[in-house]
């Protein structure tokens, strides 16, 4: 019996937010998670660069006034630590993924947000393509971007890329499955003979990412079918990976695309999970830090991408004890937890396929809910 259950609510929020995305195909980019990855591909980011003087020559200016961080992973860290650094201050407002982006397109005749550090590249390339973010500025951090990090720049800088993680690895429950019977790939994952899950693309950050990544391997009708195959075979959405991951310890799932903090996280706790990073790649899940057109403190807030992308802000946040600082950073020569696959590479389509097709994979999946 299919236990889908889609927040359609959320996504009826986020249907403005996305619907205008658009633009040319592009490779996706297949990587691997070192600071140095074997495949690293160009820059697949395809935007018009900015024109002269849009954004790159102004001196920001400090009016003094707060600004406002709206995200997801370590808001309520960075924020106070920013503050420390560099005077500046800010007040971090803590968001799911979905809600994030619902409460900037309920915003955006009188936007609060100044600064966006979030997961999902594709949704940030909508916000940027309705002409939410300021674009055109140049950090001088960006010299110090892996190569792999540099190569997920926009060319019309309009949002700058701080962080990967898998927004889902293969894990399962070892009193239920032995490792003979665990799947090793996601086609597998589909074809496994019993129940699974993984979180609601339109409420958690993580999700579309995951799921997106499946429709650019595949195709979307492609993808499609096997999903409404998987659903007839068993498949539990959850709201978010929290619920995925008590799923999967109570029995309810036997296996789980779930994302990586969350399956170290069980497993060091010495939970019966065991976790496998496909061959093939992980979901890749980038996250980015991005800039209201409307701030009300540019100074502050080009100050904040600045501190985001310093080396020693990323490896401070992956140094942390804290299953958040599961991700690989994109500032050169910053070390990455070793309990991670060293070698994992991710599957991330480029940003301008995820914007285009999200509407479309988001509505369909809200759609086999009332079905």
């Amino acid at each position: 019996m299919n236990k889908f259950k889609i927040r359609t609510l959320v996504l009826c929020l986020l249907v403005s937010v996305v619907a205008a995305g658009c633009g040319s195909n592009a490779s996706p980019a297949h990587t691997s998670s070192s600071q140095q990855p074997a495949n690293t591909a160009s820059s697949n980011e395809n935007t018009a660069a900015p024109a002269p003087g849009e954004a790159a020559d102004k001196e920001p200016v400090d009016t003094g006034e707060k600004i406002y961080l709206y995200g997801n992973d370590f808001v309520d860290i960075v924020g106070p630590l920013f503050t420390e650094q560099t005077g500046f201050e800010i007040e971090a407002v803590h968001y799911g993924g979905g809600e994030a982006l619902a409460k900037i397109e309920a915003e955006r005749g009188n936007p609060q947000w100044d600064v966006l550090l979030m997961d999902g590249h594709g949704s940030i390339r909508s916000l940027a393509d309705r002409d939410f973010l300021l674009t055109g500025w140049q950090p001088p951090e960006l010299e110090q971007l892996s190569e792999y990090g540099a190569s997920l720049v926009p060319e019309d800088y309009a949002y700058y890329p701080v962080g990967i993680h898998a927004a889902a690895v293969i894990a399962y429950n070892t009193g239920l499955v032995s490792a003979e019977e665990a799947p090793q790939t996601w086609e597998q994952f589909f074809a496994y003979d019993g129940p699974v899950g993984h979180a609601d693309p339109a409420v958690a950050a993580p999700a579309y990412p995951l799921v997106s990544a499946f429709f650019h391997k595949w195709g979307v009708e492609e993808t499609k079918a096997m999903y409404e195959q998987r659903m007839k075979d068993g498949l539990n959405v959850y709201p978010k990976n929290g619920p995925v991951g008590q799923a999967l310890l109570s029995g309810e799932i036997h296996v789980a695309a779930l994302q990586e903090h969350n399956a170290y996280s069980l497993k060091e706790a010495g939970e019966p999970i065991e976790v496998i990073w496909p061959d093939e790649g992980a979901p890749g899940s980038l996250r980015v830090v991005a800039i209201s057109k409307q701030t009300k403190n540019e100074a502050a807030a080009k100050a904040f991408v600045s501190f985001m992308m310093q080396p020693e802000t990323q490896q401070m946040l992956a140094s942390l004890d804290s299953s958040d600082s599961y991700f690989t950073p994109l500032a050169e020569g910053v070390k990455m937890r070793e309990e991670r696959r060293q070698d994992g590479s991710f599957m991330l389509p480029d940003a301008q396929w995820a914007s285009e097709h999200e509407l479309d994979i988001k509505t369909w999946f809200a759609d086999q809910n009332v079905q």
